[in-house]
């Protein structure tokens, strides 16, 4: 592996509070980004806020999936829950203070649970985004057992 990689982008204004933002080198598709309604920006679009607890979270499980293929634990399912909290500091600046990210696992086994419960650690440990930010950073698990009919209905019960 290398020492370093680069992830170019592009960014343009095109409305009062935002823009589009995309990555030409890439080929990834244009996402159109503003700030929150909070800060003046418009409703359903995703802001840099958004962006930032979807990069922890992201980060998190593309690092579990790939610990648990090395460690050849079969997960059956994978989702989850984040939540960032910004807060406003002494100095009057925000900041992120936390994120909690609350994932759901269905394991093949129940052997592997506490196997699961390592990798989740580790995972916590390794996500490359969580080590370069200020922020906390907690990880809540659930995990469970399914067949793999039963899958799609363990996750809907456990609120997915």
């Amino acid at each position: 592996m290398k020492d370093s990689y680069t992830y170019p982008l592009q960014i343009r204004w095109n409305a009062p509070h935002g823009g589009i933002v995309g990555s030409h080198e890439d080929g990834l598709p244009p996402l159109t980004v503003a700030s929150p309604p909070e800060f003046g920006g418009p409703a359903l679009t995703w802001s840099p806020e958004h962006m930032f607890v979807a990069s922890i979270a992201s980060c998190f499980m593309t690092t579990l999936l790939a610990i648990a293929e090395l460690s050849k634990l079969e997960i059956r399912a994978f989702e989850a829950d984040a939540v960032g909290t910004l807060v406003r500091g002494e100095d009057r600046r925000y900041r992120f203070s936390e994120v909690v990210i609350r994932p759901r696992l269905v394991l093949a086994k129940e052997k592997d649970r506490e196997r699961a419960l390592r990798i989740l650690e580790k995972s916590e440990d390794a996500c490359l985004i969580t080590n370069s930010i200020s922020a906390k950073v907690r990880v809540e698990p659930s995990l469970e057992t399914a067949e793999p009919a039963e899958v799609d209905s363990a996750l809907a019960v456990a609120g997915g």
